[in-house]
């Protein structure tokens, strides 16, 4: 009786634990959405690491030798790259985190930044 009572316990805490969890989960996206880091293009970061410099322009339906002159620009790249170059690749250079490629795309398809 006393194990079953102990397994009903640990039950009861992880369930909490488990709805906690969620919420939290529900109230960093939402605050992430606040913070302006929304895109037109859901993509998860470690598959964006896997695209080309033209595969992301073109899911952005952005110029890819602009996306690309921006990235050398903001992450002060010294070797040479082009549009079929991987992200991936890229971050060998430089770790930056595939958000701030997103953040950049965003900004590039809006006309932020493509008249500099």
């Amino acid at each position: 009786m006393k194990k079953i009572t102990i397994f009903v316990l640990v039950m009861i805490i992880g369930s909490l634990f488990g709805i906690f969890g969620y919420l939290s989960y529900s109230n960093f996206e939402e605050h992430e959405h606040e913070d302006g880091h929304e895109h037109s293009v859901e993509i998860e970061g470690n598959e964006m690491k896997l695209l080309t410099v033209q595969e992301v322009a073109d899911l952005w339906e952005i110029d890819s030798n602009v996306l690309l002159s921006r990235m050398v620009i903001e992450f002060n790249l010294e070797e040479s790259y082009t549009g079929d170059s991987v992200l991936e690749d890229i971050r060998e250079e430089y770790a930056f985190s595939p958000a701030l490629i997103k953040d950049i795309a965003e900004e590039l398809k809006r006309g932020d930044l493509q008249n500099e």
